[in-house]
């Protein structure tokens, strides 16, 4: 077990985390929902949605960057991957962002988000360096998120 894990098993923050996730996941659902538009005509609310989830996947591709840091193996090629989601998060955002005015192009950048998201989290749960407490709740995270986001694509496109 490398030293990331036994400081994830030993001092589990799971119960703190899993309260702080089903907080993390109101920006996800409640711009759909709720069609926020505070901010139009400048900024929709799929943009909201979709700068969130930009925002989440650039902090779920930190941690897996971090674990890699603070391993005993620190591979290179974990820290490369960790990069791809906050770029992906920062693309796919631009397209939503920048073509707000077309509700297909949003929708489209949402699902997007939502097939990252699916990715990140299949690497994650899969991964034997995380701790179990983490990737057990990365999973109904993953799935409410990418609700979230498949009604917001919904909602954008028609």
């Amino acid at each position: 077990m490398s030293r990331a894990q036994e400081i994830g098993q030993g001092r589990s923050q799971a119960p703190l985390m899993t309260w702080l996730g089903g907080l993390g996941l109101i920006p996800f659902l409640t711009p759909p929902v709720l069609r926020i538009d505070w901010f139009e005509p400048l900024l929709a609310w799929s943009s909201l949605q979709i700068v969130y989830a930009a925002a989440i996947l650039s902090f779920l591709g930190g941690v897996r960057a971090a674990q890699a840091v603070f391993s005993d193996d620190c591979r290179r090629s974990t820290l490369v991957l960790a990069m791809a989601p906050p770029l992906v998060g920062w693309t796919l955002a631009a397209i939503g962002v920048m073509g707000q005015s077309n509700p297909g192009l949003a929708a489209n950048a949402l699902l997007g988000m939502a097939a990252a998201l699916v990715a990140q989290g299949v690497w994650d749960v899969t991964s034997s360096a995380l701790p179990d407490w983490y990737r057990q709740l990365r999973l109904p995270l993953t799935a409410i998120a990418c609700v979230g986001l498949v009604i917001g694509a919904a909602a954008a496109g028609g």
